[in-house]
C-alpha cells in the first residue's frame, strides 16, 4: 500500500478545512523532478511544490504542471518565488527557513486565498514561519531521508513533542512511508509531506 492510500480521508485525521492541503508532494531535481506522472495518485485537496534551483527551469516546470494539477484537484505551490508564483497562476508558495527569517510576505498577501508553506527543522524556525505569515510548516526530517543522507532526524518523539507546540500547523516532511506515517496520527500532525512516498 502506499502514501496515496493511507491519505485516505478513512486513513488520517479529517478535518472540515479545504484551504489548507493535508498531503504535499515535493519535487526533487535528482528523485522527481516532473510529478506529471504522480498526480494522479495524489488525493484531491492535496499540493505539490515546485522546486527546482534554476528559476527558467522552475517557471517551465510549473507551465506545464500547474494545468494538469489543477484537473486533479491539487493546488500548486513554488518553492522560492512568491512574485512568479503569482504571475504564473500558481495557488501559493513555498518558503525556506532563511526566506522566512525576512518577516511577511506582502505582495503574496495581496492575493486573496494565496498559500504559504516555510520550511522548518526546529522550534525556532516555526515560530518564524508564523511571523512570516506561513499557513503551514513542513517539519523535518522527521526520519532518515534519501534527500539529505547522514542528516540527524528529529524521530517521532521529539517531532511530536515540537510539531504539539507549534503556533501553525506542521506537515510531517521527512523520511515518510505509509509504514512510519501511521506512527504520526496524532493531535498536532495536520499532514504528510513526500517525494518516493507518493510514487512507490
Amino acid at each position: 500500500m502506499n502514501l496515496a492510500k493511507l491519505a485516505s480521508p478513512l486513513n488520517w485525521r479529517h478535518r472540515n478545512n479545504d484551504r489548507l492541503p493535508q498531503f504535499f508532494l515535493l519535487t526533487d531535481v535528482h528523485r522527481l523532478a516532473d510529478p506529471s506522472e504522480v498526480l494522479a495518485r495524489m488525493p484531491r485537496g492535496g499540493a505539490v511544490i515546485l522546486r527546482h534551483p534554476d528559476r527558467i527551469e522552475l517557471a517551465r516546470l510549473a507551465r506545464r504542471v500547474i494545468p494538469r494539477a489543477h484537473r486533479f484537484g491539487l493546488k500548486v505551490l513554488l518553492a522560492g518565488d512568491a512574485r512568479l508564483a503569482i504571475r504564473l497562476g500558481a495557488d501559493g508558495a513555498h518558503l525556506s527557513e532563511a526566506q522566512a527569517r525576512r518577516g511577511p510576505l506582502r505582495l503574496a498577501k495581496a492575493k486573496p486565498d494565496f498559500l504559504i508553506t516555510a520550511a522548518a527543522h526546529s522550534r525556532r524556525a516555526l515560530w518564524r514561519a508564523t511571523r512570516a505569515g506561513a499557513d503551514l510548516s513542513l517539519l523535518s526530517p522527521v526520519f532518515a531521508s534519501v534527500s539529505h543522507p547522514g542528516a540527524h532526524s528529529l524521530g517521532v518523539l521529539r517531532f511530536l513533542g515540537v510539531a504539539q507546540s507549534s503556533p501553525v500547523p506542521v506537515v510531517a516532511l521527512g523520511g515518510i512511508t505509509h509504514k512510519n506515517a501511521r506512527r504520526l496520527r496524532a493531535d498536532g500532525v495536520w499532514g504528510l509531506a513526500a517525494i518516493g512516498a507518493w510514487r512507490d
